[in-house]
């Protein structure tokens, strides 16, 4: 068979066309996106009446500490009018998110992985995290969702590149990255809660690193930790943090927290190794896991540490983004944030396995699994990524979303209603409401209340007094995936 293609070249077009799968409805269903009756127009109207400076403090002082994700949401495409943006950005980010990842593997595996091979690794890892986002719709196509949680993932990519760019030219804190470093690190800090506690942990690690690796911490280092620790009291000392975590009587209980982030863990982590494609992409990783940790390679001091505190790490990690959330607000963490949850699983897992296969490469000895693809392994890997594409969820939904024209019934409707908006001469306007609510792409409607908030927020955007549902909902045709029950909102 080698002398058709070889078991390299067939996992490069195998692991692009997976990502290619799950792309190419991720692109089409862009072109029906709309901003969301969930908190955009609220952002936007906020900013129509007070201004985006006012708007920003009166958020920071009554509700969030997120300096950047609040500069994100008043500053959105809807304040300038700009409905199109919102086909834009959802492209944007998964071009964005696949750089990241290329960025971050080729920093790693420049000296010995092939250019194909990065492309090959980044598509396969991309891949996996697409399929195994908790919503796609609020990673990729709500504007709130995406300045809070979703943009932050790209830029821990490229900040990691950067760090190990840096630390390769040996420039210390007189190298221009260090600026760029910082940029990353106010950004991500400020994007949420969840995203400080991942970068405090990162900068923590590379310190830990730092000091096995030369026994000492580099200025350069210690001032981003300084600088992040500054970014991070900016967020923690902002007054809204209180009123939003008052609002729910278990919040701030320790011991809750803890049993109750450990029973969420355990099922849903379980879930995640078993029923996604990480197993079987984890042994196509590992003749790269070989190379990343061999002694040609520069960037193997990366993975020159003690397996079991890598272990230890990892999962600690883990529990402590579930475990916030339930001290926080006394719930399950939510959609948006268990998708930052995946995103350390997933790049954590490839670490933690980088580390074992560079611990147990001298024991094993030269193991053919480690050293090359094996067609029966490769096949056996093509039938198990056949089979959980084709089961898996997020896959499902987007190209059903398309195939029985939910989206575009969405689409339609949306439109149909931004006429009715302009040419109503009333103060309060009915709305007919959505004839379907597409699950990859929208998180929900107008109330039959003209009073409630997202109804306000949407009249008040198009210079109106109020707007309401004027009929009983038709039932939205869309599928029921199952998952693990997970509150919606905090």
């Amino acid at each position: 068979m080698d002398k058709f293609i070889s078991p390299n070249k067939y996992i490069f077009f195998l692991l692009t066309g997976c990502l290619l799968l799950i792309s190419i409805p991720l692109i089409w269903l862009a072109f029906y996106n709309h901003p969301s009756i969930v908190d955009d127009y609220c952002f936007a109207y906020t900013v129509m009446r007070f201004g985006v400076w006012k708007s920003q403090m009166m958020y920071y002082d009554g509700w969030t500490g997120r300096y950047f994700h609040n500069f994100i949401v008043h500053t959105s495409p809807l304040i300038w009018r700009w409905f199109g943006a919102y086909t834009v950005f959802p492209i944007l980010l998964l071009l964005a998110l696949w750089t990241g990842f290329f960025t971050l593997i080729r920093q790693l595996g420049r000296a010995v992985l092939t250019t194909s091979e990065q492309i090959a690794i980044a598509s396969g890892v991309c891949f996996l995290y697409i399929t195994q986002l908790r919503s796609i719709a609020e990673f990729f196509y709500w504007y709130t969702g995406l300045a809070g949680y979703s943009l932050a993932c790209v830029f821990l990519l490229f900040l990691i590149g950067i760090f190990i760019a840096h630390h390769r030219q040996q420039t210390g804190w007189k190298s221009p990255l260090l600026w760029l470093e910082a940029l990353f690190i106010l950004v991500i800090i400020g994007s949420s809660e969840t995203w400080m506690v991942v970068m405090l942990s990162c900068l923590g690690f590379l310190a830990l690193l730092s000091l096995i690796d030369q026994r000492t911490l580099p200025v350069s280092l210690l001032i981003l930790i300084v600088w992040a620790g500054l970014c991070s009291y900016a967020v923690v000392q902002a007054p809204g943090n209180a009123i939003r975590m008052a609002g729910n009587s278990l919040s701030q209980d320790v011991i809750f927290s803890a049993l109750e982030a450990a029973k969420f863990g355990l099922i849903y982590f379980r879930d995640l190794v078993f029923q996604s494609a990480i197993l079987p992409l984890s042994l196509l990783f590992l003749p790269i896991a070989y190379r990343l940790t061999d002694s040609r390679n520069p960037a193997r001091v990366y993975f020159a540490i003690n397996g079991w505190l890598t272990l230890g790490f990892y999962l600690g990690l883990l529990f402590i983004l579930t475990f916030l959330h339930f001290w926080a607000v006394g719930v399950p963490p939510v959609a948006r944030l268990l998708n930052v949850v995946n995103f350390v699983w997933v790049v954590g897992w490839f670490y933690t396995l980088t580390v074992f296969v560079r611990i147990f490469r001298g024991t094993i000895g030269p193991w053919s699994l480690l050293l090359r693809y094996r067609w029966p392994v490769v096949l056996v890997v093509t039938v198990v990524l056949g089979w959980q594409g084709y089961r898996n969820a997020n896959v499902r939904l987007t190209y059903e979303d398309l195939r029985y024209g939910r989206a575009q019934k969405y689409h339609r409707a949306m439109m149909a209603r931004y006429q009715l908006m302009g040419a109503t001469k009333g103060d309060t306007v009915a709305l007919p409401p959505l004839p379907v609510l597409p699950v990859s792409l929208a998180l929900d409607d107008l109330s039959y209340r003209s009073a409630h908030m997202f109804n306000d927020c949407w009249a008040g955007y198009f210079y109106r007094k109020g707007a309401k549902l004027h009929k009983l909902p038709v039932l939205a045709d869309t599928p029921k995936t199952v998952f693990p029950q997970i509150a919606r909102k905090p």
